[in-house]
C-alpha cells in the first residue's frame, strides 16, 4: 500500500480522503512531524531509523504538476501543509538526529529560507518568523555546550556542506554575518574568538592600563613611518608584521581618514580668508593689461570693469594634500571593487557612501584644476597675440576674472564647490562607520539607522499628502497668479499673497514645504482687494487642513515610529552591538589593506602588476588552501580592500 501512494505522489498525505471533522489534526501531520514538533526524542529517533522522513515542501514559486493539482484542491490545507512540514523540520528533536554530521548549517539554511517565505506568505509571516528566531535559539544552545577553544576553532572554521571535512578561518563566522544570525555571532564563545584575533600580534594590549597603552601607542607613532618604509620594499618581513594587526589596520585606517577630516576643516578657514588674497589683473600682468585697454577702448564696452582681481592659477598646498587623500581612496575602493561581486559591494550604505564622496570629490578637484588650465591657457594667449579680437576677448580673459558677479551660473568653479560642500557633509558622516567600536556609542549608531528607515518609509506617505495638497492649492489661486495679463488696469494690489505663496508650482512647493517646520504664516491665502472671499475662506480651510494633517498628525506617527525603533534596539542592544561590531572587525581580518590612505599608493604599481600577473598565470584548477581543525588561515597581503 506504501508503494502505490509513493507511485501516485501522495507520500505527503495532501490528498488522502479522512473525514476532517472527525479527525484531530489534518491527513497531511504524520507522526514524525507531530513528534519532531514536540520535541519528542525518542519518537523521532524510532522513526528515522525505521526509514521516516519529512518531506521538504516544494518553493513557492514552484510550478510542477504536484503543487498546481494541490493547488487546485485547496488553497489553505497546501498553506497550513507547508508550514506544518516546516515545523517538524525546524524542531530541535528532528535538527538534532537527523542533521547530526552538521546542524549549525542546516539550521542557518532552514532559517534563511523560512526568512525569505515569511516575506511572500505573508499571512502566515508572524509565524515563520517564530520558527527562524527558534532555529537561532537552537544553534545558541548548541554553543553554549562548546567546552574547549579546540571545539569552537572547529565550528567557527567548519565549511562546506555537512558532509565535507573542509575548515577555512571564521568560514562559519562569515556566513552567520551574510544570513544575519545575530544570536550566533553576538554569543559569548564567538565573541570571544573575535576579540583573541582582534589583537593577534598585540600581546597582552586590551590587558594593559591606560598609562601602558598611551606610552605603547606614542612609541609606536614614532616607529610608523619606518615601519612604512620597510613594508613598502619587503611586505613579508617579520618586522613589519605588526602593521598586519587587525587593530593596527583599524587604528591607522581611522587616524588617517580623521587627517583628512581636519584637512577639509582647514579648508573653511583658508577659503575664508582667500578673498582678501587675490590680485588684481593691472598689478600682476601690467603689459597684458594694456591689450585689454585696447580692447576697451576699441569697442567701448567694459565686460569686467577696469580692473578686476585673477583667479587662482595654481592649486594650494592644502588642495595637493587632499587630492593625494582623495586618490588614496580611489585605489582602495577600485581594489575592493575587483576582489568582491559588485552585487555584494552595493549591498552596503557605507559603500555606496564612499562611491559619492569619492565620486564628488574626484568631480570638484577636477573642476578646479580644470579652471588653473584655463586660466593659463588664457593668459599664455594673450602673451603671444599682438591685438585681441573684441569677439574672443570677453571669452578670454573671462577665465582670468575672479569677479563671481561676472560669473556664468554653470562656472566650474560653482559646480566644483557644490560637489565639494555635498561631499564635506558624506566625510563626516562617514564617520558613523566607526562607532560600533565603543560600546556606548555603537547602540545609538544602530538606532539612528533605524530611524532613518523609519523615515525612508514615512517620506512615501507625507509625499503622497503634500503633493494633494499642493495641487488642491495651486488650482484654487492659479487666475491671480495671472491677473496681469489678464486685467491691465490691476497690475499692483497690495496684500494679495496667494500671488507668492501659491502663484506657481515652486512658490505652492516652497510654501507648503516650509509651513511643515513652522514658518508659514497663515495669511498667505489673502487676496487683497478682491473680494471673493468664498476663495479665500476656501483657502483657509485647505491651508489649515493641510497643517492640522501634516504636523500634528503625521510628524507624531514619525515620532512614534522613531521611538519604537529606539526602544526595539535598547531592549537587545549587546546583541545588536556585538553584531555591528562584528561586521566592523571582519573589514579588517584577513585581507585588508594594511597600509591607510594615502600610503597605500605607493602599493599601487605592486597591486596592478600582481593583478596582472594572476590573470595571466592562475589556474583554473587552483585548490583553495583550507586550515585543519584548531589552526588559522594566514592573512595574505592586500592592497586595497576594505573600507574608508
Amino acid at each position: 500500500m506504501w508503494r502505490e501512494r509513493r507511485k501516485i505522489s501522495d507520500t505527503d498525505g495532501f490528498v488522502k480522503k479522512v473525514n476532517l471533522a472527525e479527525s484531530q489534526f489534518s491527513p497531511d501531520i504524520t507522526p514524525l512531524i507531530l513528534a519532531a514538533q514536540k520535541n519528542i526524542y525518542e519518537i523521532v529517533q524510532l522513526l528515522l531509523l525505521r526509514g521516516e522522513l519529512i518531506q521538504k515542501p516544494h518553493k513557492f514559486t514552484c510550478s510542477c504538476t504536484e503543487c498546481q493539482n494541490k493547488t487546485e484542491v485547496d488553497h489553505l490545507r497546501l498553506a497550513k501543509y507547508r508550514l506544518n512540514a516546516y515545523s517538524g523540520l525546524a524542531s530541535e528533536a528532528y535538527l538534532s538526529l537527523h542533521s547530526c554530521k552538521d546542524p549549525i548549517l542546516s539550521a542557518f539554511e532552514l532559517a534563511k529560507e523560512l526568512r525569505k517565505l515569511s516575506k511572500v506568505e505573508k499571512h502566515f509571516k508572524k509565524e515563520y518568523k517564530e520558527l527562524a528566531e527558534q532555529l537561532s535559539e537552537y544553534v545558541m544552545k548548541l554553543l553554549d555546550r562548546i567546552r574547549t577553544q579546540e571545539e569552537l576553532e572547529m565550528v567557527l572554521n567548519k565549511t562546506g556542506q555537512s558532509n565535507q571535512e573542509k575548515y577555512e578561518s571564521l568560514a562559519r563566522f562569515k556566513l552567520a554575518l551574510r544570513n544575519h544570525e545575530k544570536g550566533f555571532v553576538s554569543h559569548p564563545s564567538c565573541q570571544q574568538r573575535l576579540v583573541e584575533l582582534w589583537y593577534t600580534g598585540m600581546g597582552r594590549w586590551e590587558r594593559n592600563r591606560w598609562f601602558q597603552r598611551i606610552l605603547s601607542g606614542f612609541l609606536f607613532m614614532l616607529y610608523y613611518p619606518f615601519l612604512t618604509i620597510a613594508y613598502v620594499f619587503k611586505p613579508n618581513c617579520k618586522f613589519v608584521d605588526v602593521l598586519k594587526c587587525p587593530f593596527v589596520k583599524f587604528v591607522a585606517q581611522s587616524v588617517s581618514f580623521f587627517i583628512f577630516v581636519m584637512l577639509i576643516t582647514s579648508s573653511m578657514f583658508e577659503s575664508s580668508q582667500g578673498v582678501s588674497k587675490y590680485r588684481t589683473y593691472k598689478s600682476t600682468f601690467p603689459s597684458d593689461h594694456v591689450k585689454y585697454e585696447m580692447v576697451i577702448n576699441s569697442t567701448g564696452c567694459r565686460p569686467f570693469g577696469d580692473d578686476f582681481p585673477l583667479r587662482t592659477e595654481s592649486p594650494s598646498v592644502l588642495t595637493i594634500l587632499m587630492s593625494l587623500w582623495v586618490l588614496g581612496f580611489m585605489f582602495q575602493e577600485c581594489s575592493q571593487i575587483y576582489q568582491k561581486n559588485w552585487k555584494d559591494y552595493i549591498t552596503s550604505y557605507y559603500n555606496v557612501i564612499d562611491f559619492l564622496l569619492i565620486s564628488a570629490y574626484t568631480t570638484s578637484f577636477t573642476l578646479r584644476f580644470v579652471c588653473m588650465y584655463k586660466f593659463w591657457s588664457a593668459q599664455r594667449e594673450i602673451e603671444q597675440s599682438t591685438s585681441l579680437d573684441p569677439d574672443k576677448a570677453f571669452y578670454t580673459i573671462y577665465w582670468l576674472n575672479a569677479d563671481r558677479f561676472y560669473w556664468d551660473a554653470w562656472d566650474p568653479i560653482n559646480l566644483s564647490e557644490g560637489l565639494f560642500a555635498f561631499a564635506n557633509i558624506l566625510s563626516f558622516a562617514r564617520i558613523s562607520y566607526l562607532l560600533p567600536a565603543n560600546e556606548s556609542l555603537g547602540p545609538l549608531h544602530i538606532s539612528l539607522g533605524r530611524m532613518l528607515n523609519d523615515i525612508a518609509k514615512f517620506m512615501i506617505l507625507f509625499v503622497f499628502v503634500m503633493v494633494a495638497f499642493m495641487i488642491g492649492l495651486h488650482n484654487l489661486f492659479w487666475y491671480y497668479s495671472n491677473h496681469e495679463s489678464l486685467e491691465i488696469e490691476h497690475k499692483n494690489i497690495p496684500n494679495m499673497n496667494a500671488k507668492q505663496s501659491f502663484g506657481d508650482v515652486k512658490a505652492t512647493f516652497r510654501t507648503v514645504f516650509w509651513s511643515l517646520f513652522g514658518r508659514g504664516e497663515p495669511d498667505v491665502v489673502r487676496l487683497g482687494e478682491y473680494n471673493n472671499y468664498v476663495t479665500e475662506d476656501i483657502g483657509y480651510i485647505i491651508y489649515g487642513a493641510y497643517n492640522a494633517t501634516s504636523v500634528i498628525v503625521l510628524l507624531n506617527i514619525l515620532i512614534a515610529m522613531m521611538t519604537r525603533s529606539f526602544q526595539k534596539i535598547a531592549e537587545d542592544s549587546d546583541a545588536e552591538w556585538k553584531f555591528s561590531r562584528s561586521m566592523l572587525y571582519m573589514e579588517y581580518i584577513g585581507d585588508s589593506p594594511v597600509l591607510p590612505v594615502p600610503f597605500n599608493i605607493l602599493l599601487a604599481p605592486r597591486g596592478i602588476f600582481k593583478t596582472l600577473y594572476c590573470s595571466c598565470c592562475q589556474s583554473p584548477d587552483d585548490e583553495v588552501v583550507t586550515a585543519k581543525p584548531g589552526e588559522n588561515l594566514p592573512v595574505e597581503e592586500s592592497t586595497g580592500t576594505g573600507q574608508i
